[in-house]
């Protein structure tokens, strides 16, 4: 069962709420607007699966490798202005969609909170564009578009 005593011990992503199968993982919001787990001890089967998939828990090692850096701009004037990047995904997110991908990303909602959400037209890519530098909520995600159909 997956336990926060320190906020530093939790990065907020959800993954243990989402992978819990009898829904005993609530996120709460803190004093702050941040959410972390809370378990419903009562519904808690201890499967393990929450401390399994949690990326605080289960860190990946780091292997030493040469890095190499790519300059990357898009042509087109008004994308490059409204991103923060170079525009670089808006054009992976095209080659995706021109070969019948679906593009997940974060969107800012009208109520200022970043959402993560799919789209299947390239006029849609907007929505993804500029820097979001808050918490942002996967709830919602249709994971069963990841499956191939």
């Amino acid at each position: 069962m997956i336990e926060v005593n320190k906020k530093q011990d939790c990065c907020g992503c959800t993954a243990c709420a989402a992978i819990c199968p009898k829904d005993a993982i609530i996120m709460k919001e803190d004093n702050e607007g941040f959410l972390y787990p809370t378990v419903d001890k009562e519904n808690c089967i201890d499967c393990g699966a929450c401390e399994r998939v949690c990326p605080i828990i289960h860190t990946a090692k780091e292997k030493p490798f040469e890095q190499a850096a790519y300059i990357v701009q898009n042509k087109d004037q008004k994308i490059l202005r409204e991103s923060t990047a170079g525009g670089a995904f808006t054009a992976i997110a095209k080659y995706v969609l021109h070969n019948n991908g679906v593009v997940f990303g974060v969107e800012l909602g009208t109520d200022l909170m970043a959402y993560h959400v799919a789209v299947e037209k390239e006029n849609d890519l907007y929505r993804f564009r500029n820097s979001k530098y808050v918490q942002s909520s996967v709830g919602g995600v249709p994971i069963d578009r990841l499956s191939p159909s």
